[in-house]
């Protein structure tokens, strides 16, 4: 009779690597990531929740080390997480924290040769789809209206504009520079997820714009950052969202604005406007293989068919 397969639970490193502490894999992992060309941005997400798991395992005094890394210590890792009085951690959150995991237990496996991920029995929980919220037409105009009192409005309307006919991430947007930007051919290149280089088709009136933001500032030149505080240092990520902030509340609108609110957005202005999804996919930077994640934007349409059905109803017209 064969012998039953062992549970993934049961799957430990051997006696001699059980020691090894886990602040030190960690870093070592990061490292990995470096030199594997994933972004700043990617490795200080990954090395955030391992660091927050290695807290959780340290409460009581003792440091932490591969002998943890088992399915049901992760499990009650994310059940404390998930019972915080305080702020209970979203779905999407909970997932992203068990991807990260994963990840690092594959690395592991992969470095010390170990039989399997230590935590490949750690399902990744379901995450309820929830459309963002995009903008309708009234509301763009009346957050581009808004610009007229900010402290530097040819930058914001270049960077809303921008936002708007590209959908390019936030930060794929503040890691631009002015050498990205092809202003006669109407080109941006972008650096997406995975340091994956695309150009993204911009459209003439935002060019016109962003040709007027750089005038004003004295034609900056290539590497100079393309959008700039008023103390002339390339524009962070959160300077991106508080200029929607403040022009969302300017402008009265009762959605919150942000740069993911403008790149869904983007993709439903696309699509209604004749677009393919295909070549949403391209502009967007989803890999071929997330066709699914790309198609979740046709779902935006959804609520202009029913306002279409509402005026045109046949029955509904019936006098």
């Amino acid at each position: 009779m064969a012998r039953p397969a062992r549970l993934i639970a049961e799957v430990r490193p051997d006696p001699g690597l059980e020691a090894l502490r886990l602040t030190d894999l960690v870093a070592e992992y990061c490292v990995a990531l470096k030199v594997a060309g994933r972004s700043p941005r990617t490795i200080r997400w990954y090395r955030d929740h391992l660091a927050e798991f290695i807290g959780f395992l340290e409460r009581s005094g003792d440091a932490a080390t591969l002998a943890d890394l088992r399915p049901p210590v992760v499990r009650r890792w994310l059940l404390a997480l998930t019972a915080r009085r305080d702020r209970p951690l979203a779905p999407s959150s909970v997932a992203g924290r068990v991807r990260t995991l994963r990840a690092f237990g594959s690395w592991l496996a992969r470095e010390f040769d170990l039989s399997d991920n230590p935590l490949r029995g750690v399902p990744v929980p379901r995450v309820p789809e929830q459309l963002v919220r995009s903008l309708r037409e009234t509301e763009i105009r009346a957050l581009l209206a808004a610009i007229d009192g900010s402290e530097q409005p040819e930058r914001d309307r270049a960077l809303v504009l921008l936002l708007l006919d590209t959908g390019i991430r936030l930060s794929e947007a503040a890691g631009l520079s002015v050498h990205d930007l092809d202003l006669i051919e109407g080109r941006c290149r972008v650096i997406g997820k995975g340091s994956k280089e695309r150009v993204v088709p911009v459209g003439r009136k935002a060019r016109k714009v962003i040709r007027q933001m750089l005038v004003r500032r004295g034609n900056p030149k290539g590497p100079d950052p393309l959008f700039v505080g008023a103390d002339g240092r390339p524009l962070a990520p959160h300077g991106f969202q508080q200029v929607l902030r403040r022009l969302s509340a300017r402008a009265g609108l009762t959605v919150r604005s942000s740069p993911h609110v403008l790149r869904h957005t983007f993709a439903r202005s696309f699509l209604q406007n004749g677009g393919d999804v295909f070549s949403l996919q391209r502009i967007l930077g989803h890999s071929p293989s997330s066709l699914q994640v790309t198609r979740r934007y046709v779902d935006l349409l959804d609520d202009d068919l029913r306002e279409i059905h509402r005026n045109a109803s046949p029955v509904d017209r019936m006098v």
